[in-house]
């Protein structure tokens, strides 16, 4: 069996749906000769016969009424897939799927979701928070487009990069004392309630060694592994945090804190990890250009 062409099924399903080789020639924008040699090539590339030739006209065999419903699908498919793949490259159709730690959907990630909604509002967005072993893990094996992380690391299946590195900030409530201020010290925090994160978590850690090493005790009645809700318990009067810029990347439009930056500067980084071995699809390539232009306009 030869390999059979797209025109020789166009022409079948034409002629199919008129019963006419003139008109499907003139449907088709060919000759009638054309047309029937189509048919003919059809035919030979099969093996059967499609049609019985009588008086000049073609009469279809039960073979065609069958070859025809089948080529009705192929067709639509292969519409399908011209339109799909127009909707594609213009970002009108797509699937984007995100691996993140929680402090980056608090704020930062549902800023970007919003922007990238407004431009391509066909293409699905999917944003799933884990713990930064299983982002590495299941990034690495394409189960996500990409993955974001405080602390990428290149492994074999990843390609790895540091798409900013910010600071943690001080959050109060609005009518705190200190929000009157430009930025806080960490001896301004001595003696005030501090809502923090447990020692043994990185930044639990970091902030711990920064305020012993400047010698500022604190009140600690409050504590959280996760940076939304260190904020939700700011924003209901509990106390004061440090957490990550990026916890708190929408101040601007939160009315319910106050943000002020922090030193001695505690660094925190965000890191784009993706798969190595396949390429982000042209959706997910445009998430990333709006998650890049979100970090390169900080709340502070």
């Amino acid at each position: 069996m030869h390999r059979i062409k797209i025109r020789h099924l166009e022409t079948l399903m034409v002629f199919m749906k008129t019963g006419s080789v003139t008109e499907a020639a003139e449907i088709l924008g060919t000759t009638q000769p054309n047309a029937s040699k189509s048919l003919k090539q059809l035919e030979d590339s099969i093996g059967i016969s499609l049609f019985q030739r009588s008086g000049g006209r073609l009469q279809p065999t039960p073979e065609a009424e069958i070859l025809f419903t089948h080529a009705a699908r192929l067709m639509e498919e292969l519409t399908f897939f011209e339109s799909l793949s127009v909707d594609l490259a213009r970002l009108k159709s797509g699937f984007v799927q995100v691996a993140t730690l929680a402090t980056f959907g608090v704020a930062l990630l549902p800023l970007v979701a919003e922007a990238f909604n407004a431009r391509y509002p066909d293409v699905f967005v999917q944003i799933d928070i884990l713990d930064s072993d299983k982002i590495h893990s299941f990034v690495s094996r394409g189960n996500y487009d990409l993955g974001l992380v405080h602390h990428p690391s290149q492994e074999v299946d990843l390609m790895a990069q540091t798409l900013r590195t910010g600071s943690m900030v001080c959050i109060m409530p609005p009518a705190h004392p200190l929000a009157r201020r430009r930025a806080i010290k960490a001896a301004d925090l001595a003696g005030l309630p501090l809502i923090t994160y447990p020692k043994t978590l990185p930044f639990g850690a970091a902030i711990a060694k920064t305020l012993a090493d400047e010698g500022v005790q604190i009140r600690n009645p409050l504590s959280a592994n996760h940076s939304h809700v260190v904020r939700k318990l700011v924003e209901r009067g509990r106390g004061l945090a440090l957490v990550d810029e990026y916890a708190v990347w929408d101040a601007a439009a939160a009315p319910g804190i106050a943000v002020r930056p922090f030193t001695p500067r505690i660094p925190v980084s965000i890191g784009l990890i993706v798969p190595k071995r396949r390429p982000l699809s042209l959706a997910a390539q445009a998430f990333l250009a709006a998650l890049q232009d979100a970090l390169a306009a900080p709340p502070l």
